[in-house]
């Protein structure tokens, strides 16, 4: 993963000045820990040429109305917290867990890899970018369901699109990577790519506008998840 969340907030109206940012990448992307793994290590390499200053923090990580929330934790610590990566030079984090894994469902959390650029010079007309990547960290339950739990339903909206949701009744995340809508036998499906992580017991949404004079009463879905390929019928919600 490189550059994603990149916060950029301050260049509207400055199209005059440059940008001037870091560059990193992080692996692995995903960190997957439990009972008998309480620890793990990602590496972060720095592309510059100039010395680059990272700060870690890590975040309990929940679903709410289809939108990922986070909030402070210390059920999971990062080592060190603050750090100066070398020009083209590498650095080490550490990762622990400090609480025992829930006995039935996972447990999510995010780290979150800040670039704190150096001010801009006086006189110059730079805008400093600071980077953010964000890394999944899941910890397994005691006992893992086996396949996957999506239900899938569409609501049509009146803009004319359809909110498709996924709704996940197990007990692990699933990351679905993307899926092909079907709305009858008699027009084409309509691929979706947007990644989405849906956590145990959470839904997230996707818009979706289906092809004209498609059949909306019968809506299948054939995608792709981290567990493994899927297909499933939509139920359709009554319009609002």
């Amino acid at each position: 993963m490189r550059l994603t969340d990149c916060i950029c907030t301050a260049l509207l109206g400055l199209a005059a000045a440059s940008a001037a940012a870091g560059s990193f990448s992080v692996a692995p992307t995903r960190v997957e820990l439990g009972a008998g793994q309480r620890t793990a290590v990602i590496s972060l390499r720095n592309a510059d040429s100039v010395p680059l200053r990272v700060q870690a923090s890590l975040v309990g990580w929940t679903q709410a109305n289809g939108e990922d929330v986070y909030a402070p934790t210390r059920e999971v610590l990062a080592t060190p917290p603050v750090f100066t990566i070398a020009p083209n030079g590498e650095q080490i984090v550490r990762i622990a867990l400090r609480r025992a894994a829930d006995g039935k469902f996972e447990l999510p959390y995010r780290i979150f890899f800040q670039e704190l650029p150096a001010p801009a010079k006086p006189g110059t007309n730079t805008l400093n970018i600071a980077l953010r990547i964000g890394v999944a960290v899941f910890v397994a339950p005691v006992k893992s369901d086996e396949g996957m739990y999506l239900d899938w339903q569409a609501q049509p909206l009146a803009s004319g699109e359809l909110e498709i949701s996924a709704q996940n009744r197990g007990n692990r995340h699933v990351q679905v990577t993307g899926f092909d809508l079907q709305a009858g036998a008699s027009t084409a499906a309509t691929p979706v790519s947007a990644i989405k992580y849906v956590l145990p017991g959470s839904r997230m949404t996707w818009r979706v506008t289906p092809p004209a004079g498609a059949d909306l009463t019968q809506l299948r879905v054939d995608g792709r998840s981290d567990q493994g390929d899927f297909a499933a019928d939509v139920t359709i919600a009554p319009a609002p």
